[in-house]
C-alpha cells in the first residue's frame, strides 16, 4: 500500500531526533523550522485547482494555529498528492507549487506523492523543486535543515539621502545601460513577466496577503553594473516595488555604496526617493568584495578604459545578471563556467539569504578568470542549484563601450553560438 502522509511525517520527525535536534509542539522561544501537514483532494482536475484556499494564509496564522511566542522563521508544508511528479516539466511543478504555495500561504512545500514507492518533492518560491525517493528521507531533513539555516537578509536596506548630486545622477550612463539590458533580455527571452499572488488566489486571499504581510507578487531576475562614475554598484529594484525588468524605467534603477553592519546602504540622488534594490543586492556586494581590484581611465571619447594608471579603482567585474534560465552550454574558451561546490554547500539556497553571499564568494575566489591576469576570458557563469544562473563580465581586454553588449551577445543565436540556454527549464541534481 502507499506510504501515508501521517508515515512519511513520523520518519521525517524521527530523522530530526537521530540528528539531536528538539522536536517541540509549542514554544515560547524561537523556532527554527516548523513543519505542517496539508493534502490536495483527488479528482480528476490537475493538482493545482484541487487544492482548496485557506481561509488566512497560514504565514498569517501561525502563531495562533501552533500557540507560539514568535513566528518561525522557516514554514514549511508537506503536501500529500496522488501524483508523482517523475514525467512533470519544470515549468509545469514550479506553477503547480506556486499555486499551493500561495493558496495554503508557505512559501515551501514539499510534494509527498502517493505513488509506490513515495517521492518528496522539495519546492521553494524561486522553483526549486528536487526529488528525494522514500529511503531518502534523511536527505530531505538535511535539505530543510540547510534552508532554516540561511537567514533572510535581502530587504535589508538603509537609504542614504542626498548621497549623489543631481548632476552627477544624470550624467552617469549606467541606469539607461542597465534599462536597454533589461529590454534584450526580455527579447532573448532571458526574463518571465512579473507573477502576481492574485494570479494563484482569489481576491480575497490577494489581499490579506498585500494587508496583512505587504506582499503583492515578485520579479524574477536582477541587473547589476559598476559605475566608475559614481563608485557605487547600479542594481535593478525589487520586483515588490511593481518593476518589471522586461520593461525597465531609469528610476527603476538603484544605486549601492556598500554594507554596513550586514545592511545595504542605498544612495538616495538629490530630490529622489530610490526604490528597493532586489533581493540579490547583498549578493552582488559580497561577490564584488571578494574580487581583485583593477584600475580605469578615460580614452580620448570618454570611455572608461582598464588602464593601470588609470584615477579610479574598482572591482574587476563590470557588470552581470541573474536569471531563472538553465544554460545548456557555453564555450570553455569564452566562458568560464564554475560548477557548485557540493562539498561545502550541497543544497540550494533561496535569493537573498546570507548563505547565497557565502556562496557566491566561495564561487568568484575559485574562479581563474577573475584572478589569474594570464586568463583572458572576459565572461564568468556560475549555476545555482534547482534556480538559475549568474552571469558576469570582466573589466578585462578591449571592453565594449556599454556593459553588457558583448555579455549579451553571446545569448543572442543571432550574433553568437557560445552560450545556449533554456528559459523552460532548470536542472534539479540531486
Amino acid at each position: 500500500m502507499p506510504t501515508s502522509l501521517a508515515e512519511i511525517q513520523a520518519r521525517l520527525l524521527e530523522s530530526f531526533r537521530r540528528q539531536g535536534h528538539t522536536i517541540v509542539t509549542t514554544s515560547e522561544a524561537d523556532i527554527d523550522l516548523l513543519i505542517d501537514v496539508a493534502a490536495v483532494p483527488d479528482g480528476d482536475e490537475p493538482p493545482a485547482l484541487r487544492m482548496p484556499e485557506r481561509a488566512q494564509p497560514l504565514m498569517l496564522t501561525v502563531m495562533r494555529d501552533y500557540h507560539l511566542a514568535r513566528r518561525p522563521d522557516n514554514l514549511v508544508v508537506l503536501v500529500g498528492v496522488r501524483e508523482s511528479f517523475d514525467t512533470w516539466t519544470h515549468a509545469e511543478v514550479v506553477s503547480t507549487a506556486r499555486v499551493v504555495m500561495a493558496r495554503i500561504g508557505s512559501p515551501k512545500v514539499v510534494f509527498v506523492s502517493a505513488s509506490e514507492p513515495a517521492q518528496l518533492t522539495y519546492c521553494t518560491l524561486e522553483g526549486g523543486h528536487p526529488s528525494e525517493a522514500l529511503d531518502h528521507v534523511d536527505r530531505l531533513r538535511d535539505r530543510l535543515v540547510a534552508s532554516a539555516c540561511a537567514e533572510e537578509v535581502g530587504g535589508r536596506y538603509d537609504v542614504v539621502e542626498g548621497a549623489l548630486s543631481a548632476e552627477t545622477w544624470r550624467e552617469t550612463t549606467i541606469p539607461d545601460d542597465i534599462v536597454r539590458a533589461g529590454h534584450r533580455m526580455h527579447q532573448l527571452g532571458l526574463l518571465p513577466p512579473p507573477q502576481q499572488i492574485s494570479e494563484y488566489v482569489s481576491p480575497h486571499m490577494a489581499q490579506l496577503y498585500q494587508r496583512y504581510l505587504g506582499l503583492k507578487g515578485f520579479s524574477e531576475g536582477m541587473l547589476f553594473a559598476v559605475d566608475p562614475l559614481t563608485q557605487s554598484t547600479m542594481v535593478t529594484a525589487s520586483g515588490s516595488w511593481d518593476v518589471d525588468k522586461r520593461a525597465l524605467h531609469r528610476d527603476e534603477v538603484t544605486a549601492l555604496g556598500g554594507s554596513v553592519e550586514n545592511r545595504v546602504q542605498v544612495l538616495a540622488p538629490v530630490g529622489v526617493r530610490p526604490k528597493g534594490p532586489s533581493v540579490e543586492a547583498a549578493e552582488v556586494l559580497a561577490l564584488l568584495g571578494a574580487v581583485p581590484l583593477v584600475r580605469l581611465g578615460r580614452d580620448a571619447t570618454g570611455e572608461w578604459r582598464v588602464d593601470p594608471q588609470g584615477e579610479v579603482e574598482v572591482p574587476i567585474v563590470r557588470a552581470g545578471f541573474h536569471a531563472h534560465v538553465g544554460i545548456t552550454a557555453a564555450d570553455p574558451a569564452i566562458v568560464e563556467t564554475i560548477e557548485p561546490d557540493r562539498q561545502r554547500y550541497p543544497f540550494g539556497f533561496g535569493c537573498g539569504t546570507d548563505l547565497m553571499c557565502e556562496v557566491a564568494r566561495d564561487t568568484v575566489e575559485r574562479s581563474k578568470a577573475i584572478n589569474d591576469a594570464s586568463d583572458s576570458r572576459r565572461f564568468v557563469r556560475w549555476p545555482m542549484l534547482y534556480h538559475g544562473e549568474m552571469v558576469i563580465e570582466l573589466w578585462k581586454g578591449e571592453t565594449s563601450s556599454a556593459p553588457f553588449t558583448t555579455l549579451l551577445d553571446l545569448f543572442d543565436p543571432a550574433t553568437s553560438d557560445a552560450v545556449t540556454f533554456r528559459a523552460d527549464h532548470v536542472d534539479q541534481p540531486h
